[in-house]
């Protein structure tokens, strides 16, 4: 079965702005993984973002994706509620990846960072980009975000942006309790800033 794609629509672009979301599939390119799982690894995301995101009052057919090999940029129209990507997305991604991680063998387990924040978006006919896409990603490889994943052997770990965890996680305290999230501070190339991590299932 080839992955669920998002629709084709002219994407947001001219500064609109929107939910942005990105994963990243941790140890993808590990040497205890071949192409072939790889390849099924790559399916079975596009069919757990798919279920996760419609599961959550995110349509999929509604989102921008743009593939990333081992991970995935989503970018979520202006129209939907951005604190669906704090509840339940996460907790929607992590039940789906506990139960693949059941049935799959040990090479094709999933852990999953994943990074959401929020602003304007520019496409240039080819992909998104701008200096909010720019941070999205540079959260998903923050250190801070790698070390808490491998530490807790969670299924999945978020990270928020600052002006993610003030106008969303925390104007909404009766979905996830602010005190969940952990703040960090990292830098990745020439970026410096400071973020949450939430490790959704974790104690």
């Amino acid at each position: 079965m080839n992955p669920p794609s998002a629709r084709t629509a002219t994407p947001p672009a001219d500064g609109q702005v929107c939910a942005l979301f990105a994963v990243d599939i941790a140890g993808f390119t590990g040497p205890q993984r071949d192409d072939d799982i790889r390849f099924y690894l790559h399916e079975e995301l596009y069919q757990v973002l798919h279920k996760a995101f419609d599961s959550s009052d995110i349509p999929w057919a509604d989102c921008f994706c743009e593939d990333r090999g081992d991970g995935a940029l989503i970018v979520v129209p202006s129209a939907v509620p951005c604190k669906n990507l704090i509840h339940p997305l996460p907790e929607r991604l992590r039940s789906l990846i506990r139960r693949y991680n059941h049935v799959a063998r040990e090479a094709a387990g999933i852990q999953l960072r994943a990074a959401a924040h929020i602003g304007p978006v520019e496409h240039d006919g080819h992909g998104f980009v701008g200096t909010d896409i720019n941070l999205l990603f540079r959260m998903l490889e923050a250190r801070p975000l790698k070390a808490a994943l491998a530490g807790s052997g969670a299924e999945l770990a978020l990270i928020v942006s600052d002006y993610v965890y003030n106008n969303a996680v925390r104007r909404y305290p009766s979905l996830i309790s602010p005190d969940a999230f952990r703040p960090v501070k990292f830098q990745v190339k020439y970026t410096r800033a400071r973020a949450w991590i939430y490790l959704p299932g974790a104690a």
